[in-house]
């Protein structure tokens, strides 16, 4: 098997093509190819395959093409080899198998084959590489962004395995050979001084002096012709060692000349990833003027590469800068006073030969101007402080390819200098996997693959930290890689990140990286920053910010400001704000050394209270009609925030859910156990409506903890029932059962009538739910006698709802049908609108079941308005599986695939596994009906995993019944249980036909919620 991208888009299977579809197809692909193993962006695939439209609306045009792509590769052995990663597209293949990247490999070993002096070698495996090159690079893809790629390809793959190439038959002595290849390839890049060396060697070691120097004549008059340049020192040298031979006056050496100086430090061996950036730089590089007076300033935090970068594409163009690389270190940030830029000039003049230094500023630079000239020199100035440091030095630099690295943002230099600000990010998750591989090594962290996800997730892309942790790891060979994760897990702060105990140098740590920028900061910034680290999480608001710091808004709103100056803090979206992850622990670390236990907690009770105040809003939001839990005392509703409607609260909520999820066990952890059940208590509702019911079992085991060991019964009991309410979201029946079984002993020790009403409920539904229909109607009736001795219609209506539910276990439908427009009726009376939302899921469900598809249909579309006006996900979901159903049985089966996309788009991050599933699994069979088998069988394999421990397979075929080719293929739906991967194999699969949890207040004490 063999793609091909080098020419027209091909893949030979067994010597012969595959057909690979159309031209915008094979144009896909062919990017996919050329970034295989790496995700590529949809707005690239749409700059690159449709240049000259708006790549907004590509998303649509593109997904028909993957998926076709998907069915080619399915054909031929390749199965879900191109994955959805975000917005992005990655193709997975082995890179030998694309001649582009077999070419890159052969080129590498060829020249490295010749550097180590092997040149039979060399030639041999770098003929091979070139012979792979047939055609236009990417030929199928035709934009500018192409044709960009495709000058990078030729200039820094294909033409430098030419030059070693060439290198290697003039050692061998094959002087004719080397003659023909450079001659050729001097023809196409006529001003290319490399080339005219090469060429020039060949003629020297055929004799043919006088050839070479007529050559060497003509190629300098077209250079300065061109560019207004001269010669480099390595064609100068070779022009002097020739001119000496044919004089006879030297046969080996030339007349003395300066050194270019080549400075740049050794670059690191284990440099991975930024491929972006090296991209833009080279874009810089390759432009009209060949770099010339190109400033690129890259900044980023404390420890991220910056330098490394510099160096790393410094040292791998070097070819590019024949007249030197000077590199300086203006101790912006280190120890010691920072250079000047007078004290720089003097440095970069003595680096230049220049002898006799002048004293003042002025002088110097206009003396380095001078000594640099038109001189193609790489510049790197690295460490800068701030514009000033650097500008003058700029000014005296105007012909060189500059590089300034920089802690700080340099916004005075992109603003006034025209200097290209390029931010250095962390490396990506899969990068930080390579690096630990590659300083660990693959043996041991092929062994625990999930110790290694942890520690790259722990480490969130910073490279100087991926490297601390990687050494410590190495230094314990014997150690399990598990065990020093659990380790380093279990501390707080940076841990050994931040720690010298096994270092022989003090800058060895993040501590000492990060303090030199903390140092750095004013006072007050710097408190902003330490108490930071107190937020339960990295991402906040400028408002929680206000609230940790005591300080008013626009105030901390200019320390924040200053903070993302000094790279930080970075900026996300309005009035949004990120730490990174090691920052964050690092903060943790300044506030505990520099503020007392009274003002670390006094902070604490700030933004605290400020999250408890936002929940009670969302809470008040979602349900008006309910009473509030107990505030804390001294607290009042003026603190409150109000939001303008349903969907105006969810909006806040989604922003703000994982900080509020995270601030339940932070604040029961720092001793603030009243604010951690009652910020949970307020969450509730909002978690099981937008269907994160992980979430939800998380914060109320915490909740009951905390509220227990404050000896509040309420609060408990309350956290209790959400507990089992969560376990019932997730199928887990046992695990309702018991918790709410708990609470209801709570509640009738109490003597509190509204949680018994409510645990009475939810344990009916749970007891149905594990096949204990008649005990579960038994406890529906008391709950109702319940519900109507105390006047609560709305639980009246659940608990109908949930009644009609247990008849049709026992297939007493037509009981059921009424039950069902009883809760109907109800709830429209007391204008319950996502319970109307609810009961419409179910009743058209139940006539879908009765073959009324008309009613079904009817039922299903009043439901999903309801529930996408009320920002029901979940049960959003639910109801376009549940429509989807119809749709299919109504032959309508281009409505029933556009419904289940709509479902597994909105599903991606919700605990609603079944409902999944069933989109999957009828998707797979809408695709199969209109008669593409791929896609269905695809769709099915994506199902499996999710469907291990469910009947639902076995069932829904029978019901949807088999596709026409399914006859001849009666294995072409997998056996869940068979479909298991190593990556899925460890997950529950869980049971979320019930998918809807709604509000009834308390008088006092914990909010908790009928099971719907």
């Amino acid at each position: 098997m063999e793609f091909k991208i080098l020419g027209k888009t091909r893949l030979r299977v067994a010597e012969k093509d595959v057909d690979l579809g159309s031209a915008k197809q094979r144009a896909v692909l062919a990017l996919l190819l050329y970034h295989v193993g790496q995700p590529v962006g949809i707005g690239t695939i749409a700059q690159a395959v449709w240049p000259d439209e708006d790549p907004s609306g590509m998303r649509g045009r593109l997904q028909p093409l993957i998926s076709r792509l998907r069915g080619v590769l399915g054909r031929t052995g390749l199965d879900r080899s191109i994955d959805r990663e975000g917005d992005a597209y990655l193709l997975d293949v082995d890179r030998e198998f694309v001649d582009y990247h077999r070419f890159r490999k052969l080129a590498e070993m060829g020249r490295a084959a010749a550097s180590a002096g092997d040149h039979a070698r060399a030639k041999a495996v770098l003929r091979d590489a070139l012979a792979r090159w047939q055609g236009r690079p990417l030929q199928d893809v035709e934009s500018m962004w192409a044709d960009h790629l495709r000058y990078q390809m030729d200039t820094f793959d294909r033409l430098t395995a030419h030059y070693a190439l060439v290198e290697s038959l003039n050692a061998l002595g094959e002087h004719v050979e080397a003659m023909g290849e450079a001659g050729r390839l001097a023809q196409e890049h006529e001003l290319d001084e490399v080339l005219a060396r090469l060429y020039m060697r060949s003629l020297e070691g055929q004799g043919k002096y006088a050839a070479a120097l007529e050559y060497h004549e003509r190629f300098c008059e077209r250079l300065f012709e061109a560019t207004g340049a001269e010669q480099g020192p390595e064609l100068r040298a070779v022009y002097q060692s020739i001119v000496g031979k044919q004089a006879g006056t030297a046969t080996t050496s030339t007349k003395p000349h300066q050194v270019p100086p080549r400075q740049l430090p050794r670059r690191a061996r284990t440099f991975i990833g930024r491929e972006d950036l090296l991209a833009a730089l080279d874009a810089l590089l390759d432009g009209p003027d060949g770099g010339r007076g190109q400033v690129v300033a890259l900044h980023g935090m404390p420890g991220v590469g910056k330098t490394g970068l510099a160096i790393h594409w410094g040292r791998t163009r070097a070819d590019r800068f024949p007249d030197g690389q000077l590199f300086l270190d203006l101790r912006g940030f280190g120890r010691g006073t920072a250079m000047t830029a007078e004290d720089a000039s003097g440095v970069l003049l003595a680096s230049l030969g220049v002898t006799h230094i002048p004293t003042t500023g002025a002088e110097r630079a206009a003396a380095l101007h001078r000594a640099l000239g038109d001189r193609k020199v790489l510049l790197v100035l690295d460490d800068a402080r701030h514009s000033p440091q650097v500008r003058p030095l700029l000014g005296a630099a105007t012909n060189c390819f500059t590089i300034v690295t920089s802690r700080t943002r340099p916004w005075g230099l992109g603003l006034h200098d025209d200097v290209h600000l390029l931010a250095v990010p962390p490396l990506s998750f899969d990068e930080s996997i390579e690096l630990l591989r590659r300083k660990i090594g693959a043996s041991r962290t092929d062994a625990e693959p999930s110790a290694l996800w942890a520690l790259a997730s722990r480490l969130d892309g910073h490279p100087m930290a991926v490297k601390i942790i990687a050494q410590h790891v190495a230094n314990r060979p014997q150690v399990p890689i598990g065990f020093l994760v659990e380790e380093y897990a279990t501390q707080e702060g940076l841990g050994i990140l931040g720690s010298l105990d096994d270092s022989d140098d003090d800058s060895a740590s993040l501590a000492f990286a990060f303090g030199v920028s903390y140092r750095d900061l004013p006072t007050e910034t710097a408190r902003v920053f330490r108490l930071l680290g107190l937020h339960p999480t990295a991402e906040f608001s400028s408002a929680a910010a206000s609230a940790l710091t005591e300080r008013p808004e626009h105030d901390v709103v200019v320390h924040l400001r200053t903070l993302t100056k000094a790279n930080l803090l970075q900026y996300t979206t309005h009035g949004r704000f990120r730490l990174h992850d090691l920052l964050h622990d690092y903060a943790l670390d300044r506030v505990r050394t520099e503020e007392s236990a009274h003002q670390r907690q006094a902070a604490l009770s700030g933004l605290l209270t400020w999250q408890l105040a936002g929940a009670i809003g969302l809470e008040r939001a979602l349900n008006a009609h309910d009473d509030p839990v107990p505030l804390l005392p001294g607290m009042t509703l003026d603190a409150v925030p109000r939001f303008a409607d349903e969907n105006d609260a969810l909006a806040w909520f989604s922003t703000e859910r994982a900080n509020l999820v995270a601030a339940v066990p932070h604040a029961f952890r720092h001793g603030f156990a009243g604010h951690a059940w009652r910020i949970a208590a307020n969450i509730d509702r909002a978690l099981d409506r937008t269907g994160a019911y992980r979430d939800l079992a998380a914060v109320e085991r915490v909740a009951a903890d905390a509220a227990r060991s404050t000896g509040d019964l309420e609060g408990q009991c309350g956290s209790l029932l959400n507990l089992g309410t969560a376990h019932y979201r997730l199928g887990e029946y046992d695990e309702a059962v018991q918790h709410t079984q708990e609470a209801l002993s709570i509640a009738q020790r109490t003597e509190n009538v509204e949680f018994t009403e409510i645990a009475v409920h939810n344990l009916a539904s749970a007891h149905r739910e594990r096949g204990d229909v008649r005990v579960a109607l038994s406890l529906y009736e008391s709950a109702l006698e319940l519900h109507r001795a105390t006047g609560q219609r709305s639980l009246e209506a659940s608990t109908l709802d949930q009644m009609a539910a247990a008849y049709q276990r026992l297939d007493r439908v037509d009981e059921a049908v009424e039950l069902y427009r009883g809760a109907l009726a109800l709830r429209r009376t007391i204008k319950h609108r996502h319970g109307e939302g609810t009961t419409l899921t179910a009743l058209g469900k139940l006539h879908h079941q009765r073959r009324e598809l008309d009613d079904a249909l009817r039922c299903l579309e009043a439901a999903l308005e309801i529930n996408l006006s009320t920002g029901e996900r979940a049960r959003t979901v639910e109801a376009l599986v549940a429509l989807a159903r119809v749709h299919y049985d109504r032959k309508a089966h281009d409505r029933t695939i556009e419904l289940c996309r709509r479902a597994l788009e909105l599903s991606t991050d919700l605990d609603v596994t079944r409902e999944r599933a069933q989109a999957l699994f009828l998707l797979g069979h809408a695709h199969a009906v209109i008669g593409d088998q791929a896609e269905a069988e695809r769709r099915w394999r994506e199902a499996a995993p999710l469907l291990a421990d469910s009947d639902l397979t076995e069932k829904m075929h029978t019901e949807l019944g088999a596709p026409e080719f399914m006859r001849n293929r009666p294995d072409a739906i997998p056996d869940p249980r068979s479909h298991l991967s190593p990556r899925n194999s460890n997950k529950p699969v869980r049971d979320d036909r019930h998918s809807n949890v709604k509000g009834t207040p308390f008088d006092q004490g914990k909010k908790s919620h009928p099971i719907e």
